[in-house]
């Protein structure tokens, strides 16, 4: 069997979330079930005692309903992913697909969608985005994950240690995503304050672990700007499977990260900064290619995460000297791994593929348009934000499996390209209505063949770095500080006079 067919599997088994009902069904039967009612400290103390509570019992919470019309849930989430892939992102491209039969295939009982939107107008579509529920973006994200998580070489979630080709890394790295003020965002997401007030931007802090050999997502989590990386990588830790290795740069090179991750019995690599590295040494310099076993001990400005212990934390030292572009790097890692299965040229190895999630964000924001978040409450904040996750993730499977499942032949692909031909093959997979197995493999199969015909060109040699800078052009008006209506306000009075 070729690698390509051999992939054919893994795409079916991940896109069942889009070809099938089963796992939505599945899913909604156990978001319908009520939410476990609160019990009062008095009500706990009575039963603990054995006592009735002569209180009145409350009534049972009515289960959770999804009031379906046109856009479904299915719908609504495909064409979630649809906005993030298309190139006209606007809700305007989206009914416009329904009404041209691209969704016909997702109707029910095989009825065609477009015959049944007779209308134009945006607002239904933008009325299911608000009642989708936010759990079914994050539970699809996860099963996305899980079900890469198998085909990537890792396997199911292990018991015990596994052995180091078998340990699941992952590239913990954060960033932010800007919207455009409003008075809903603002108390969710509070903007800046200088000495001239607010910001007209708020921004949501936003950390991501990437998987270290397909690139797609495995966990993700928001936040206000005020929330530092840390506070937000700890609840990551704390949601991530036992045994994981999460790779992550100086900003997590920190004790209460290191402690977090031992608590629930995961390991990390990270990379600490110069005197923070000479502080564990003692004064005791290292060579290049050493390393020493050290106890961390938290200092009085390190935070504790909510439970974890503030003991010291074992692990390694180890220093490397490296000549890359023309210039020296000193690195200082920090790791739990034991030392007879991880060498020291093992994990400089793992660590350099860190800065893999830096063209990861590059993608996220550049190619799936989620720098600037187009929302006006919270709430649309986090789905557009777990939806475009999805949607890159989507991709990045594509890739893995037209990569030949390979690490190294899936950074010669080409992520836009591996995009343009997802969404054209997404649009043709919604108006067909035959939905025969051999039809889905041959659909994955062009699809697959497709995607590996788009490489990078092979550069000769390695570009120069580019400085920071960009061009700007003269623009004719002023730029806008503050509300419009405090601008007109101004303009009128200036008028005026």
């Amino acid at each position: 069997m070729s690698p390509t067919l051999a992939s054919l599997p893994m795409l079916l088994e991940i896109f069942a979330l889009l070809f099938s009902n089963r796992w939505m069904t599945r899913w909604q039967k156990q978001w319908a079930q009520p939410p476990p009612r609160p019990i009062s400290p008095s009500a706990r103390a009575s039963r603990k005692q054995g006592k009735k509570n002569p209180k009145k019992k409350k009534p049972t919470p009515a289960p959770r309903r999804f009031y379906q019309r046109i856009f479904s849930l299915r719908v609504t989430l495909w064409y979630l992913i649809y906005q993030r892939l298309n190139f006209d992102a606007t809700l305007a491209a989206v009914v416009g697909n329904v009404r041209e039969g691209g969704a016909d295939r997702l109707g029910a009982r095989g009825r065609r969608l477009s015959t049944r939107v007779r209308s134009s107008q945006t607002s239904a579509y933008n009325q299911a985005r608000q009642r989708m529920p936010l759990e079914l973006l994050q539970a699809a994200l996860a099963h996305l994950g899980q079900g890469l998580w198998k085909r990537v070489g890792w396997g199911a979630a292990p018991r015990k240690k596994p052995e180091p080709a078998q340990r699941v890394r992952q590239l913990l790295d954060g960033s932010t995503l800007a919207m455009l003020r409003t008075p809903e965002l603002a108390a969710a997401f509070p903007p800046a304050r200088n000495q001239s007030g607010a910001s007209d931007w708020c921004v949501m802090r936003i950390v991501v672990g990437f998987c270290a050999r397909s690139g797609a997502v495995f966990s993700a989590i928001e936040g206000a700007v005020q929330r530092s990386e840390q506070a937000l990588a700890w609840r990551l830790l704390e949601a991530g499977a036992a045994f994981t290795l999460w790779i992550g740069d100086r900003n997590f090179g920190v004790w209460s990260v290191v402690a977090q991750a031992v608590r629930f019995e995961q390991d990390v690599l990270v990379r600490l900064t110069q005197a923070r590295a000479r502080k564990l040494c003692a004064g005791q310099p290292l060579r290049s290619g050493e390393q020493r076993l050290i106890q961390w001990h938290p200092s009085r400005s390190d935070q504790t995460p909510p439970g974890t212990e503030r003991k010291a934390v074992s692990g390694r030292l180890i220093y490397v000297r490296l000549h890359k572009g023309g210039k020296w790097i000193d690195l200082w890692l920090f790791t739990t791994l034991e030392a007879p299965g991880y060498p020291v040229a093992l994990l400089v190895e793992w660590y350099g593929q860190r800065w893999q999630a830096e063209l990861h964000f590059r993608s996220v924001k550049t190619q799936m348009k989620m720098a600037e978040l187009e929302v006006c409450t919270p709430e649309m904040a986090r789905k557009e934000f777990y939806a475009g996750l999805l949607a890159y993730s989507l991709v990045r499977a594509v890739m893995w499996g037209a990569g030949e499942r390979l690490e190294e032949r899936i950074k010669a692909l080409s992520f836009s390209q591996a995009r343009r031909v997802l969404l054209d093959r997404l649009q043709d997979w919604g108006r067909r209505l035959d939905t025969g197995a051999g039809c889905a493999e041959k659909w994955v199969r062009e699809l697959l063949e497709e995607v590996a015909q788009h490489t990078l060109p092979k550069r000769r040699r390695p570009r120069p770095s580019e400085v920071r800078r960009v061009r700007h052009r003269r623009q004719k008006f002023p730029p806008l500080k503050g509300s419009r209506t405090a601008a007109r306000t101004r303009y009128l009075t200036t008028k005026s006079s």
